[in-house]
Protein backbone atom coordinates (compact mmCIF):
# COMPACT_ATOMS: atom_id res chain seq x y z
CA UNK A 1 0.00 0.00 0.00
CA UNK A 2 1.10 3.67 -0.39
CA UNK A 3 1.35 5.90 2.60
CA UNK A 4 0.69 9.20 2.33
CA UNK A 5 3.69 11.90 3.62
CA UNK A 6 3.73 15.03 4.85
CA UNK A 7 6.71 17.04 3.59
CA UNK A 8 6.84 20.88 4.59
CA UNK A 9 8.19 22.86 1.87
CA UNK A 10 10.90 25.69 3.29
CA UNK A 11 14.43 25.55 3.74
CA UNK A 12 14.43 23.45 6.67
CA UNK A 13 13.36 20.14 4.90
CA UNK A 14 15.71 20.82 1.29
CA UNK A 15 18.26 18.36 2.92
CA UNK A 16 15.57 16.00 3.71
CA UNK A 17 14.28 16.14 0.17
CA UNK A 18 17.67 16.07 -1.59
CA UNK A 19 18.13 13.22 0.70
CA UNK A 20 14.83 11.60 -1.27
CA UNK A 21 15.60 11.95 -4.32
CA UNK A 22 19.71 10.51 -4.35
CA UNK A 23 18.00 6.86 -2.02
CA UNK A 24 15.33 6.58 -5.04
CA UNK A 25 11.82 7.46 -2.64
CA UNK A 26 10.98 10.05 -5.39
CA UNK A 27 11.87 7.56 -8.38
CA UNK A 28 9.04 7.71 -11.02
CA UNK A 29 7.09 4.92 -10.33
CA UNK A 30 7.90 4.68 -6.25
CA UNK A 31 3.71 5.24 -5.60
CA UNK A 32 3.89 2.17 -6.09
CA UNK A 33 4.47 -1.34 -3.98
CA UNK A 34 8.01 -1.94 -4.80
CA UNK A 35 9.43 -5.39 -3.23
CA UNK A 36 11.32 -4.68 0.17
CA UNK A 37 10.11 -0.83 -0.50
CA UNK A 38 7.19 0.79 0.87
CA UNK A 39 5.13 2.68 -1.75
CA UNK A 40 5.18 6.47 -0.53
CA UNK A 41 3.03 9.46 -1.72
CA UNK A 42 4.37 12.94 -0.59
CA UNK A 43 2.03 15.52 0.10
CA UNK A 44 3.60 19.67 0.98
CA UNK A 45 2.50 21.92 3.57
CA UNK A 46 3.48 24.32 5.71
CA UNK A 47 3.55 23.19 9.77
CA UNK A 48 -0.32 23.97 10.68
CA UNK A 49 -1.44 22.68 6.82
CA UNK A 50 0.19 19.34 8.20
CA UNK A 51 -1.13 19.59 11.92
CA UNK A 52 -4.63 19.84 9.95
CA UNK A 53 -4.01 17.05 7.49
CA UNK A 54 -2.92 14.67 10.06
CA UNK A 55 -5.57 15.40 12.31
CA UNK A 56 -7.91 14.75 9.57
CA UNK A 57 -6.62 11.91 8.40
CA UNK A 58 -5.49 13.15 4.84
CA UNK A 59 -1.71 11.88 5.60
CA UNK A 60 -0.28 8.95 7.53
CA UNK A 61 3.04 10.50 8.92
CA UNK A 62 3.96 13.64 8.83
CA UNK A 63 6.73 16.19 10.32
CA UNK A 64 3.62 18.12 12.70
CA UNK A 65 4.38 20.82 14.99
CA UNK A 66 5.11 19.27 18.64
CA UNK A 67 2.34 21.21 20.23
CA UNK A 68 0.07 19.51 17.66
CA UNK A 69 1.06 16.28 18.91
CA UNK A 70 0.65 17.50 22.70
CA UNK A 71 -3.15 18.66 21.72
CA UNK A 72 -4.25 15.48 19.67
CA UNK A 73 -1.92 12.70 22.15
CA UNK A 74 -5.24 10.26 22.22
CA UNK A 75 -4.78 9.88 18.86
CA UNK A 76 -1.18 10.30 17.63
CA UNK A 77 2.16 8.20 17.93
CA UNK A 78 5.64 9.61 17.46
CA UNK A 79 8.27 8.40 15.91
CA UNK A 80 11.07 6.95 18.55
CA UNK A 81 14.32 7.94 16.14
CA UNK A 82 12.95 11.92 14.06
CA UNK A 83 12.61 14.98 15.19
CA UNK A 84 13.02 18.51 13.94
CA UNK A 85 14.98 19.85 16.98
CA UNK A 86 18.06 22.22 17.72
CA UNK A 87 21.01 22.68 21.05
CA UNK A 88 20.43 26.50 21.01
CA UNK A 89 19.79 28.62 18.13
CA UNK A 90 17.67 27.44 15.27
CA UNK A 91 18.04 30.49 13.06
CA UNK A 92 14.71 29.92 11.52
CA UNK A 93 12.52 31.42 14.30
CA UNK A 94 13.01 34.97 15.14
CA UNK A 95 10.82 36.80 16.98
CA UNK A 96 12.14 40.67 14.94
CA UNK A 97 11.26 43.39 17.33
CA UNK A 98 11.65 47.16 17.23
CA UNK A 99 11.89 47.72 20.99
CA UNK A 100 13.77 45.55 23.50
CA UNK A 101 12.52 42.30 24.38
CA UNK A 102 12.03 42.81 27.79
CA UNK A 103 9.60 45.89 26.44
CA UNK A 104 7.38 43.74 24.49
CA UNK A 105 3.73 44.45 24.57
CA UNK A 106 1.98 43.45 21.20
CA UNK A 107 3.33 40.57 18.92
CA UNK A 108 1.76 39.68 15.31
CA UNK A 109 2.54 35.87 14.92
CA UNK A 110 2.99 33.76 11.98
CA UNK A 111 0.19 31.89 11.21
CA UNK A 112 2.47 29.35 9.52
CA UNK A 113 3.68 27.55 13.01
CA UNK A 114 2.02 26.10 16.40
CA UNK A 115 4.84 25.58 18.28
CA UNK A 116 6.87 28.51 18.11
CA UNK A 117 3.68 30.57 18.67
CA UNK A 118 3.06 28.53 22.06
CA UNK A 119 6.64 28.62 22.62
CA UNK A 120 6.61 32.02 22.60
CA UNK A 121 3.66 33.01 24.63
CA UNK A 122 5.24 30.67 27.15
CA UNK A 123 8.40 32.60 27.28
CA UNK A 124 6.89 35.73 27.40
CA UNK A 125 4.78 34.62 30.00
CA UNK A 126 6.73 32.58 32.51
CA UNK A 127 10.41 33.52 31.94
CA UNK A 128 9.86 37.12 31.52
CA UNK A 129 6.51 37.78 32.97
CA UNK A 130 5.13 39.95 30.61
CA UNK A 131 1.66 41.00 29.28
CA UNK A 132 1.51 40.74 26.07
CA UNK A 133 -1.51 41.07 23.32
CA UNK A 134 -1.39 38.85 20.47
CA UNK A 135 -2.80 39.19 16.70
CA UNK A 136 -2.08 37.40 13.49
CA UNK A 137 0.31 38.25 11.12
CA UNK A 138 -1.69 39.86 7.98
CA UNK A 139 0.47 41.82 5.32
CA UNK A 140 3.86 43.00 4.89
CA UNK A 141 5.72 42.33 8.07
CA UNK A 142 6.77 46.15 8.13
CA UNK A 143 3.40 47.05 8.07
CA UNK A 144 2.86 44.92 11.12
CA UNK A 145 5.85 46.28 12.81
CA UNK A 146 4.02 49.76 12.47
CA UNK A 147 1.26 48.19 14.56
CA UNK A 148 3.31 45.68 17.13
CA UNK A 149 6.39 46.51 19.15
CA UNK A 150 7.60 42.86 17.57
CA UNK A 151 6.75 39.81 14.71
CA UNK A 152 7.19 36.33 14.65
CA UNK A 153 8.39 34.82 11.98
CA UNK A 154 9.64 31.09 10.83
CA UNK A 155 11.19 29.17 7.94
CA UNK A 156 12.43 30.70 4.74
CA UNK A 157 11.17 34.48 6.40
CA UNK A 158 12.96 34.21 9.63
CA UNK A 159 15.27 33.26 7.90
CA UNK A 160 15.39 35.92 6.34
CA UNK A 161 14.85 38.35 8.76
CA UNK A 162 18.14 36.86 9.98
CA UNK A 163 20.40 37.84 7.15
CA UNK A 164 18.88 40.79 5.90
CA UNK A 165 17.45 42.44 8.96
CA UNK A 166 15.10 45.39 9.04
CA UNK A 167 16.71 48.54 9.58
CA UNK A 168 15.80 49.46 13.54
CA UNK A 169 15.03 45.95 14.17
CA UNK A 170 16.50 43.29 16.83
CA UNK A 171 16.00 39.38 15.95
CA UNK A 172 15.90 36.90 19.23
CA UNK A 173 16.67 33.19 18.27
CA UNK A 174 13.45 31.25 20.36
CA UNK A 175 16.15 28.19 20.21
CA UNK A 176 18.36 30.28 22.38
CA UNK A 177 16.29 31.87 23.90
CA UNK A 178 14.99 28.33 25.32
CA UNK A 179 18.22 26.84 26.10
CA UNK A 180 19.43 29.98 28.31
CA UNK A 181 16.82 29.59 30.29
CA UNK A 182 16.64 25.39 30.11
CA UNK A 183 19.47 24.12 29.38
CA UNK A 184 17.75 22.17 26.89
CA UNK A 185 17.17 20.97 23.17
CA UNK A 186 13.75 22.50 21.75
CA UNK A 187 12.00 20.04 19.87
CA UNK A 188 10.07 22.04 17.22
CA UNK A 189 8.85 19.06 15.30
CA UNK A 190 7.86 15.38 16.10
CA UNK A 191 7.10 12.79 13.18
CA UNK A 192 3.83 11.30 14.03
CA UNK A 193 1.10 8.85 12.14
CA UNK A 194 -2.37 8.25 13.01
CA UNK A 195 -2.58 5.23 16.18
CA UNK A 196 -5.24 3.88 14.17
CA UNK A 197 -3.15 3.97 10.79
CA UNK A 198 -0.63 2.28 12.84
CA UNK A 199 -2.23 -0.45 14.20
CA UNK A 200 -3.69 -1.57 10.83
CA UNK A 201 -0.11 -1.14 8.49
CA UNK A 202 2.21 -1.11 11.02
CA UNK A 203 4.79 -2.82 8.46
CA UNK A 204 4.36 -0.50 6.30
CA UNK A 205 5.05 2.47 8.45
CA UNK A 206 8.10 1.32 9.85
CA UNK A 207 9.52 0.68 6.44
CA UNK A 208 8.64 4.23 5.77
CA UNK A 209 10.42 5.31 8.91
CA UNK A 210 13.62 3.52 7.86
CA UNK A 211 13.27 4.98 4.22
CA UNK A 212 13.51 8.81 5.95
CA UNK A 213 16.44 8.02 8.58
CA UNK A 214 18.04 6.85 5.65
CA UNK A 215 17.64 9.73 3.72
CA UNK A 216 18.75 11.79 6.03
CA UNK A 217 21.82 10.04 6.38
CA UNK A 218 22.45 10.34 2.94
CA UNK A 219 21.89 14.46 3.55
CA UNK A 220 24.19 14.28 6.13
CA UNK A 221 26.79 12.68 4.82
CA UNK A 222 26.88 14.59 1.71
CA UNK A 223 26.28 17.61 2.88
CA UNK A 224 28.49 19.96 0.73
CA UNK A 225 26.40 18.43 -2.14
CA UNK A 226 23.67 19.62 -0.70
CA UNK A 227 24.58 22.96 0.17
CA UNK A 228 25.36 23.61 -3.67
CA UNK A 229 21.65 22.20 -5.30
CA UNK A 230 20.16 24.88 -2.39
CA UNK A 231 22.78 27.74 -3.84
CA UNK A 232 20.36 28.38 -6.86
CA UNK A 233 16.87 27.84 -5.08
CA UNK A 234 17.32 30.27 -2.15
CA UNK A 235 18.62 33.82 -1.48
CA UNK A 236 20.97 32.62 1.06
CA UNK A 237 24.44 32.31 0.41
CA UNK A 238 26.87 29.04 0.73
CA UNK A 239 28.24 29.70 4.25
CA UNK A 240 24.63 30.70 5.57
CA UNK A 241 23.23 27.11 4.07
CA UNK A 242 26.44 26.03 5.51
CA UNK A 243 25.57 26.98 8.95
CA UNK A 244 21.65 26.42 8.99
CA UNK A 245 22.26 23.03 7.65
CA UNK A 246 24.17 22.40 10.77
CA UNK A 247 22.22 24.44 13.32
CA UNK A 248 19.32 21.52 13.63
CA UNK A 249 18.86 18.01 14.47
CA UNK A 250 16.53 15.44 13.22
CA UNK A 251 17.34 12.31 15.77
CA UNK A 252 15.46 12.24 18.69
CA UNK A 253 17.60 11.13 21.75
CA UNK A 254 16.66 10.95 25.75
CA UNK A 255 17.69 14.22 26.29
CA UNK A 256 15.62 15.89 23.03
CA UNK A 257 12.76 13.95 24.66
CA UNK A 258 13.42 15.48 28.24
CA UNK A 259 13.90 18.72 26.30
CA UNK A 260 9.90 17.93 24.69
CA UNK A 261 8.32 16.77 27.90
CA UNK A 262 9.30 19.93 29.52
CA UNK A 263 8.69 22.16 26.83
CA UNK A 264 5.09 20.47 27.54
CA UNK A 265 4.88 21.23 31.44
CA UNK A 266 5.84 24.51 30.97
CA UNK A 267 3.34 24.84 28.16
CA UNK A 268 0.75 23.77 30.55
CA UNK A 269 2.04 26.03 33.20
CA UNK A 270 1.39 29.11 30.71
CA UNK A 271 -1.73 27.65 29.85
CA UNK A 272 -1.04 26.78 26.22
CA UNK A 273 -2.45 23.02 27.11
CA UNK A 274 -5.08 21.97 29.25
CA UNK A 275 -2.66 18.56 30.13
CA UNK A 276 0.81 17.18 30.14
CA UNK A 277 0.56 14.12 27.34
CA UNK A 278 2.46 11.05 27.42
CA UNK A 279 5.02 10.55 24.88
CA UNK A 280 3.55 7.36 23.29
CA UNK A 281 5.89 5.91 19.95
CA UNK A 282 4.77 4.52 16.77
CA UNK A 283 7.16 1.08 17.93
CA UNK A 284 4.92 0.47 20.83
CA UNK A 285 2.11 -0.51 18.74
CA UNK A 286 3.54 -0.93 14.91
CA UNK A 287 6.64 -3.26 16.30
CA UNK A 288 3.57 -5.93 17.65
CA UNK A 289 2.04 -6.05 14.50
CA UNK A 290 5.96 -6.37 12.36
CA UNK A 291 7.95 -7.77 14.08
CA UNK A 292 10.58 -8.05 11.24
CA UNK A 293 10.32 -4.78 9.99
CA UNK A 294 13.46 -2.36 9.97
CA UNK A 295 13.16 -0.08 12.58
CA UNK A 296 10.62 -1.58 14.75
CA UNK A 297 10.61 -2.81 18.60
CA UNK A 298 9.26 -6.00 18.71
CA UNK A 299 6.75 -6.88 21.35
CA UNK A 300 6.45 -3.61 21.88
CA UNK A 301 10.13 -2.75 23.00
CA UNK A 302 11.67 0.93 22.46
CA UNK A 303 13.88 0.51 19.14
CA UNK A 304 17.31 2.32 19.79
CA UNK A 305 17.73 6.44 17.87
CA UNK A 306 20.36 5.16 14.95
CA UNK A 307 23.59 7.10 15.41
CA UNK A 308 23.32 7.73 11.50
CA UNK A 309 19.93 10.33 11.68
CA UNK A 310 22.29 12.76 14.41
CA UNK A 311 23.45 15.70 13.31
CA UNK A 312 22.16 15.14 9.57
CA UNK A 313 21.65 18.36 7.42
CA UNK A 314 19.00 20.47 8.99
CA UNK A 315 15.45 20.92 9.05
CA UNK A 316 14.46 24.66 10.51
CA UNK A 317 10.69 24.90 11.62
CA UNK A 318 8.03 23.01 11.21
CA UNK A 319 6.95 23.91 14.24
Amino acid sequence: MTVRVGHIEFLNCFPLYYGFEHTGLLAADRHLDLPDRPGVELLPGVPTDLNRMLAAGEIDLGPVSSIAYARNHETLLLSRRLSISSAGAVDSIQLVSRVPLKEVRSVALTTQSATSVALLKTLLKLRYKQDVVYTQLAGSVTAALERNDAVLLIGDQGLEALYYPIPGTVCSDLGTLWQDWTGLPMVYAVWAAREQFARTNGAELLAVEEELVRSLEFARSHRPEVVESALGRYCFDRAGLTRYFVRLRYDFTEEYQEGLNLFYQLAHDAGELPEVPRLRFIDEVAGDAAPGCAGGGAGGEAAPAPRGAEGAAAPGAAS
